[in-house]
This record gives structure tokens, C-alpha cells and sequence, in this order.
């Protein structure tokens, strides 16, 4: 079923699903196959390609298989970039404005939303007819459209993945925190097996998103109001000295605020409009020629505000017992530039917590290969633990990643055993401390729900390094080290100076096939 259902209409999850292969699941602006809430879903020997976001994404699933799947790559032509979404989605509310005879001053000058809107109609037109006969827009054409909508990277523009299984909602936040105590909102017995998944690439663009009144402002439709390109700083909404641009979706989004204020466009199931936060300020600002504005950006959002979390190849959050293993991820990308500079805060929705304390990771050019966050392992007649086993994962570039992760454990886990997985992220890397790149990272504390936490690994072949940030079971900062000497197992290979199955805390192993990169004070 459809993720947003209204409340007057019914809502049936599918169950005992069996999604068979051979066959090919392709082209797709989205997720190639895509749930909430099912039961019992078995998803085998299909392959996938040109998906944009994922290939399979379930929202609070009860017992998932993903077996034996090919993903020959994800969609690598894509012509547009987000904002032509906020287009078309703001599009029904000028056609109400035109047809009520709506105008207000834009720059300074009286207009009508007719002429707004036929504007922004003609722009649409053009975009999908260069599209449909060429395959991108033609800027010789269409230049204001080039401008506006052409996506240069030619991946999509915001976090993707090959399999994302989730809790309840949609995955637009970060990572999971903590595991919920109400299983009806969690996703549990998630299987995801001999999978092979190559060539996944996308970039995030990051979109600086104005905030007044600690609000950031978007429209009726959620899209962020654009006032910069943040790879080069070049105006969309806003000119360089501060005074309003304007451009065909800007122009509507802000006579859609106005009419809103003015009680024109009420809220209907047709027409939402209780999240626009585009206030007074910015319709005062655009509505003069020679008012000059300096926003205040709130980063790490892409153009609908989700948070920004670069490539996750196969995500696991806010699961009750979970195995992957045996899946092969080879030759993922991360194509997107440096993150933006001028920064007043960062996404609220951001969990990635340093031993700071600090939340200002700007995530967009980051990999991690597998991820799992909020879990713990199966609750059946006997506690089992969740098992990350016997993946292999090779050639992952982004050149301006703050990290790049094989394997990422984070915010509160437990209950996790990893083991006989090989990872080779970049074959002339090798053990350097100082780069970007980790075999395995641990950012995990105790599911306060959880009387079990253990995370162990053993027996992988690690050719990076592991890192970890923060291993917490209790609230006393002194319990920290005693914490991951009981619950890490470093691999056999590599004794400690004390015991076999423990690590030595603080030092280096060396001569193991991974160093060990310790960030705790």
C-alpha cells in the first residue's frame, strides 16, 4: 500500500507476498519494490535495475527474505534534479490561484498568478518534451530550465540504497536512535541472503535551507524554498546581493504562502497546507525589488528537508533479529561534491552523535556498505543474536566522504555477532589512520530495553581499519573501557596482550589484517 493514506480510507497491508524470479523489476523514479507493514515477505532470484532510491524498501516488516537477487546497478541517466518535483507538485495550487484571479507584487511589480502559473506550465512542458526526445534538457533550448532542473551528475540527487528495511514511517530521518518498546512499530526476523549488488551510485544535493523562527521554510508540498546552489553558490531564488531573483517555481511557491496567509487556499485533501512555513518575512522579502535578505541555512537536508545520508547499501534499522550474509556489494560511488560551508545549524533530524556530543555531520558524500542502528537480535523461544556474516564488500570511492564504512554499527544495539566477512573498500588504502575509509565502525550503546549487549567479531578479513566512537552500557563514563572489553571479540587472528578473545584496549594490533583506530577519552 501507499505510504501516505488518508484517514478516510482503508488500509490493508499485503501478507504471505512471494515476489519470484527470474524476472527483472526496472525502471523506476523510486524503489522498485516498496511496503508498509506486511507479513511474511519472500523477494527471490529477482533482479533489479534503474531504480533511483532502492531496489527494496519495507517499512515495518514482519519476517522479510531478500534471497539470491541481482542488482545490476541503479539508474545511472537521470535528467532532472529534485526541484522539478516541487514543480509539479505546486502546480494544482496555481491553477486554483489562476482561476480565482489571485496577483500580489513579485520584484516589486503587481502580478497575476495566471501569468505565474502559465509560466510555470510552459517550463514543465519543456522539460518533459526535451526530455522524451533527448534524454536531457537541451540548454541551447531551454536555457532558465537548464538552469533550474538539469541534473549534472546524472545519478539521483538524495540518500539511496539496494535494500532498506525500516521501523514504522517512512525512512526520511536518520539512522535509528533506539529500538522502540512497542513491537508494532518495528520490523523483526529480517533475512537478507546471497545477494549480489554492483554499480550503485547517486549524490546528494545538498540544499541550504533557510530557517525563520527556527523553521525551515518549504512549501505547501514540503519541498524546500531554494535561495542558492549549494556546489557553487550561483543564485536560484536569491541574487547575490541578498534582493529576490525569483524563478518559475519560487515565484508560486510564494504566491501559494501569500494566498495561504489570506485564507484563498484552504486546507483540503486536494490542496494541503499545513506544512508551509514559507512566513511573512520571505513573502515581504520577494515581493520588493530592493529588499535584501541574509538567511540563516540549515544544512545536511536535500530539496524535501530528509535527512542526508549519502549511499547505505543494505540498511537495517529498528529491527528485532536480522541476518545478513552471504550478499557480494562491489563498485559503489558517491559522486557528491563538498558539503556546503555557510552554515547556521545542521538538520535537526541528525542522530550521528561524536564523544562531543556534537550532531553536525554533514553526511552526503559518506558509503556504508551494510548499516544496521536500533536493533537487537531475535526474541523466540531462545534469545539469538542478529548475525552480519560472510559478506564480502570491494570498490567504494567518494572523494569527499567524511567516511566511507564496510560495516556500520550505531546509536543503540546490541545483541550482533559479526564475523567471517571480507572488506576491501579501496585496494591501495590499506591500514591509514588518517584517511576515510573503515573495515568496521562501532557507534553502538545498550537498547535500554535490552538486558543483553554484546556485539563480537571474529574471523574477518578486514583490510582497513575499525574504528570505534562510542560503546556504551552504562550511564557512568568511567564503565566505557570495562564496556567494550566485555562485550567486543576481536578477530582470532589478531591476539591481544591478555587474553585471546578480547581486545586490548587503546592499542594497535598490527601485523592483523586491519589496524584499530580508538577515539575514546
Amino acid at each position: 500500500p501507499a505510504q501516505f493514506v488518508g484517514e478516510s480510507n482503508i488500509f490493508n497491508p499485503a501478507s504471505n507476498v512471494k515476489i519470484l524470479g527470474p524476472g527483472t523489476i526496472g525502471l523506476s523514479s523510486h524503489h522498485g519494490i516498496h511496503g508498509n507493514e506486511n507479513q511474511h515477505v519472500l523477494i527471490k532470484k529477482v533482479k533489479f535495475q534503474h531504480f533511483e532510491v532502492a531496489a527494496v524498501s519495507m517499512n515495518n516488516v514482519d519476517r522479510l527474505k531478500i534471497k539470491g537477487c541481482k542488482i545490476i546497478k541503479n539508474r545511472h541517466d537521470v535528467p532532472i534534479l529534485g526541484m522539478f518535483s516541487a514543480a509539479k507538485f505546486i502546480r494544482p495550487y496555481g491553477k486554483v490561484l489562476k482561476d480565482s484571479g489571485f496577483q500580489m507584487p513579485l520584484r516589486g511589480v503587481l502580478t497575476s498568478a495566471a501569468d505565474v502559473y502559465d509560466r510555470l506550465v510552459d517550463s514543465i512542458n519543456n522539460v518533459y518534451d526535451d526530455v522524451m526526445k533527448f534524454g536531457t534538457i537541451q540548454k541551447d533550448l531551454h536555457q532558465s530550465e537548464f538552469e533550474l532542473f538539469h541534473n549534472e551528475p546524472g545519478v539521483v540527487d538524495g540518500p539511496c540504497y539496494a535494500f532498506l528495511v525500516h521501523g514504522k514511517g517512512p525512512a526520511v530521518g536518520d539512522f535509528g536512535f533506539e529500538l522502540s518498546s512497542n513491537r508494532n512499530n518495528t520490523s523483526s526476523i529480517v533475512v537478507i541472503k546471497s545477494n549480489k549488488i554492483r554499480n550503485i551510485k547517486c549524490w546528494v544535493n545538498e540544499i541550504p535551507a533557510a530557517i525563520e523562527n527556527n523553521k525551515v521554510m518549504n512549501d505547501a508540498r514540503g519541498a524546500v524554498f531554494q535561495f542558492i546552489r549549494s556546489t557553487d553558490n550561483a543564485p536560484i531564488a536569491m541574487e547575490s546581493d541578498g534582493t529576490y531573483r525569483g524563478n518559475v517555481v519560487a515565484d508560486m511557491q510564494i504566491m501559494v504562502a501569500k494566498a495561504i496567509k489570506d485564507g484563498v487556499i484552504e486546507d483540503s485533501p486536494q490542496h494541503q497546507t499545513v506544512v508551509n512555513s514559507i512566513d511573512e518575512t520571505i513573502i515581504g522579502w520577494a515581493s520588493t525589488s530592493d529588499s535584501s535578505y541574509v538567511p540563516k541555512y540549515r544544512c545536511n537536508g536535500d530539496s524535501m528537508h530528509h535527512v542526508n545520508k549519502g549511499i547505505t547499501v543494505i540498511r537495517v534499522d529498528d529491527a528485532v533479529g536480522f541476518r545478513i550474509e552471504k550478499n557480494v556489494i562491489k563498485s559503489v560511488s558517491n559522486l557528491s561534491l563538498a558539503p556546503f560551508d555557510n552554515c547556521y545549524d545542521y538538520n535537526r533530524g541528525t542522530h550521528f552523535v561524536r564523544e562531543d556530543g556534537s550532531t553536525t555531520l554533514q553526511q552526503g558524500p559518506n558509503i556504508r556498505g551494510i548499516s544496521v542502528a536500533a536493533t537487537t537480535g531475535f526474541h523466540n523461544d531462545r534469545f539469538v543474536r542478529s548475525l552480519i556474516t560472510e559478506n564480502k564488500m570491494l570498490d567504494f570511492s567518494s572523494i569527499y566522504a567524511d567516511s566511507i564504512v564496510g560495516i556500520d554499527v550505531q546509536n543503540r544495539c546490541d545483541s550482533i555477532e559479526i564475523r567471517d566477512n571480507a572488506v576491501d573498500l579501496h585496494g591501495d588504502i590499506g591500514e591509514d589512520p588518517g584517511d576515510a575509509y573503515f573495515a568496521l565502525r562501532v557507534q553502538a550503546q545498550k537498547n535500554q530495553n535490552s538486558e543483553n549487549f554484546s556485539i563480537l567479531f571474529d574471523n574477518n578479513n578486514f583490510s582497513e581499519e575499525i574504528e570505534l566512537l562510542s560503546i556504551l552500557d552504562s550511564q557512568s563514563k568511567n564503565a566505557k573501557l570495562d564496556s567494550v572489553k566485555q562485550t567486543l571479540s576481536h578477530v582470532s587472528r589478531c591476539p591481544s596482550k591478555t587474553m585471546k578473545t578480547e581486545w586490548e584496549v587503546g592499542s594497535n594490533p598490527g601485523g592483523c589484517p586491519f589496524g584499530f583506530k580508538n577515539n575514546m577519552s
